[in-house]
């Protein structure tokens, strides 16, 4: 862990005065902007195989910052503080010790109050320097890499996946690296990363980003937590469909066994505002069995667990009832567990500043021989956001 840290700390250093010697920083080119906002998360779980109700509330506030003191030098730092309340505080042991983001390995978190009716906590999402010279652009510390092109799995983004059930957390994780670029051309380019997750261990890999054909193309070759993995990805149209894909294979490492993950998806936009999409994953590690006790469901997706099953299939249809609001629906179906998983949702925009949202989850699945619920999950979400900028 010290070492990876020094390692970053060292080449920061030195990457931050080569460019300071190469470009001024006259007071009048340093420009500071910031963004953010403060939600409301209200939830209310219905658990049916515990037969008990739980209530939490969550105020969640995100500020970003960057510093752009050069044309070729970024700071960026953005801060996440959460304060939950609640059951869900109540009756998790160690809750405070379960917001930590395993994608990281520097502790830059604290939790300022941690008992068992309240928790304040705070964490460093991001806190990078971007330097960009000519056709080279390299990002060092913690970042969002995002390779993922599909709409809703994204096996190629093996440094950070996301969460699709998590309906609070839109910036997505974030991890401790540095990222290398080298722009090839206006539509194509090569990136190497490097990153040591909270577990020591570590992910580094290549991608060769293209456009051809109409298609955004992707390649990807490196070495996942000990083992090899090649990635493909592509983002195009049939028509006036979208149609994208991902697919990520991991070789057989000392820990861990072969594994294929992939997906498909159609999008089209039809007319009144109405929109669909439709996908696919496979998992050649998943479940492809009915279960007899429901604790065998791992819904704690990661880069290799997109879904627990063998296959799901995923329906999502949106609708702009009004310039201001618009309902959704997300269908997502695993047949040979009978796992069928749906989130109503409807969204209205108060003003430019405020949105509330009203989500709904529900879990079904087949277990001893019956299908039964498993969690109904109600949000109710209002959010402020603001910006500003200012000059130094």
């Amino acid at each position: 862990m010290y070492s990876t840290k020094g390692f970053f700390i060292l080449l920061f250093c030195g990457c931050y005065q080569m460019l300071v010697a190469q470009d001024s920083l006259s007071a009048s080119r340093q420009k500071i902007s910031f963004n953010g906002y403060i939600k409301n998360l209200s939830s209310y779980s219905i658990d049916k195989l515990g037969h008990q109700n739980t209530f939490g509330n969550l105020v969640h506030n995100r500020f970003n910052i960057k510093w752009k003191p050069s044309t070729v030098i970024t700071f960026a730092a953005e801060l996440r503080n959460r304060l939950f309340w609640g059951d869900q505080v109540s009756r998790i042991p160690d809750f405070a010790s379960r917001l930590r983001n395993n994608n990281e390995v520097w502790n830059l978190q604290k939790a300022w109050v941690s008992n068992n009716n309240l928790v304040l906590h705070t964490n460093v999402e991001r806190l990078y320097v971007d330097l960009k010279k000519d056709k080279w652009q390299a990002r060092i510390g913690r970042q969002r890499i995002n390779w993922g092109m599909a709409t809703v799995w994204n096996p190629n983004d093996i440094y950070n996946a996301y969460n699709f059930l998590d309906v609070d957390y839109e910036e997505r994780p974030g991890s401790d690296a540095v990222s290398l670029q080298r722009n090839l051309s206006d539509f194509s380019h090569v990136e190497f990363v490097y990153c040591s997750s909270g577990d020591q261990k570590q992910i580094a890999a290549a991608r060769y980003f293209l456009n051809r054909w109409n298609y955004d193309l992707q390649f990807i070759s490196g070495i996942y937590h000990g083992a090899a993995t090649l990635g493909l990805g592509w983002a195009g149209s049939i028509r006036e469909t979208g149609f994208k894909g991902e697919a990520q294979y991991y070789f057989a490492g000392k820990d861990s066994a072969s594994q294929l993950n992939l997906t498909l998806a159609l999008d089209h936009a039809f007319k009144h505002g109405w929109y669909l999409t439709v996908g696919g994953l496979y998992n050649s590690r998943g479940l492809n069995r009915n279960l007899n006790n429901p604790g065998e469901l791992n819904l704690n997706l990661s880069s290799r667990n997109l879904m627990p099953a063998r296959f799901s299939w995923l329906l999502a249809v949106r609708k702009e009832i009004s310039p201001l609001s618009t309902a959704s629906c997300t269908i997502v179906y695993s047949p040979q567990l009978d796992l069928l998983i749906l989130s109503p949702t409807i969204s209205y925009n108060i003003s430019p500043q405020w949105d509330a949202d009203l989500i709904w989850q529900s879990f079904f699945l087949r277990y001893q021989g019956s299908f039964q619920g498993l969690q109904d999950i109600g949000y109710l979400r209002f959010k402020w956001s603001f910006a500003g900028n200012g000059k130094q």
